[in-house]
């Protein structure tokens, strides 16, 4: 039986930490909690993580210099952050320390927990659990040989191996030169490499691809506003970017 998997929520709202607890704890993982920046380093100093969960908008020690410590101390730990202020400006900042995925307040406890699982499975490999020896052998398509390098490109940019991450998406484009998906993440990857012009191709590919792919449209949105007036409030989307949920 594998071990359970340990998610630290890092959070300064009462009412968040216990909301994202209890939707998290029917997934059978040890859930820890942590008020603000400061404690959260001393969490993670005296134990591993599997998954960290980390609000940006702080008192304190705020989530980027969290993001940024952690990394600093060799901390390759994947890290969702969440805001509840809709946009990033500091997005492309948490991409180069590792971040790809990002949640919005507020989200149900659904999307939460399929957020989680995905992130938990993509990192999964490099730790040696689930082998495909161990699996059942499956048919290798163009489709889900795609799907797994978009996969491995993910885990790259998580570890800030962008080279690496860059030789998965070439792999995806080569397979389907016409998906919107893989043009975009790699256009992301040039932002992180401050490549604005080669970016700025990719995000254009996307929506050669399909112009109504909202993660380029955003992405292209805020390359004009940043080349236009300065700066731009449109954050990083990478495509898993989860917006939040609307009453009806």
């Amino acid at each position: 039986m594998s071990q359970a998997k340990r998610i630290l929520i890092v959070d300064d709202e009462p009412n968040v930490r216990l909301v994202f607890r209890t939707a998290l704890e029917s997934t059978d993982a040890f859930i820890a909690t942590a008020e603000d920046g400061e404690t959260a380093l001393r969490w993670l100093d005296e134990m591993a993580a599997d998954l960290i969960l980390l609000d940006l908008q702080m008192p304190g020690l705020g989530g980027m210099e969290v993001l940024r410590q952690l990394r600093q101390k060799g901390l390759n730990t994947p890290v969702i952050i969440v805001t509840a202020h809709g946009s990033i400006p500091n997005a492309v900042q948490a991409m180069k320390l590792g971040a790809i995925d990002f949640l919005s307040k507020p989200l149900t406890p659904e999307t939460l927990r399929r957020v989680v699982a995905e992130v938990l499975e993509r990192n999964a490999t490099r730790k040696g659990e689930g082998s495909p020896r161990e699996a059942t052998p499956e048919v290798v398509t163009a489709a889900s040989q795609y799907a797994a390098n978009l996969s491995m490109a993910k885990r790259a940019l998580n570890l800030r191996a962008f080279d690496e991450a860059e030789i998965f998406l070439k792999q995806a484009i080569a397979l389907d030169p016409g998906t919107a998906e893989a043009h975009n993440l790699m256009g992301v990857l040039h932002e992180c490499r401050n490549e604005h012009d080669d970016s700025y191709r990719e995000y254009r590919a996307a929506l050669k691809a399909d112009r109504n792919y909202e993660p380029a449209r955003h992405n292209m949105l805020r390359y004009y506003e940043r080349f236009t007036f300065g700066r731009s409030e449109v954050p990083i989307d990478t495509g898993d970017r989860i917006e939040p949920s609307k009453s009806s």
